[in-house]
């Protein structure tokens, strides 16, 4: 089990969730006192499990899901000196 403070935690946040997938327990603290902890979850939970349950949630009215931005476009290729400002404007505009 590893202790970390709130600060700590959020500056090294990716160290310490590559802790927990490594099996370790994370207690976060503020001001020397404990008040959560960060461990893996104790079954196996698959993406269609959580989509299940958002979906129930969303039908009993409780939440409501978010919908995919495909506003911006990726293009193949990036030419160097491309303008920047011209693509974000044609982006917002679309």
């Amino acid at each position: 089990m590893i202790a970390v403070g709130v600060r700590d935690l959020k500056n090294q946040l990716s160290q310490y969730l590559q802790y927990v997938k490594n099996g370790e327990k994370v207690v976060i603290t503020e001001h020397n006192r404990v008040i959560a902890e960060i461990s893996s979850p104790s079954k196996e939970v698959s993406n269609t499990d959580v989509e299940i349950e958002l979906e129930k949630l969303a039908a009993a009215g409780k939440l409501i899901k978010a919908k995919r931005n495909n506003s911006i476009q990726l293009k193949a290729e990036t030419p160097s000196g491309i303008d920047w400002i011209s693509v974000y404007k044609e982006n917002r505009e679309s």
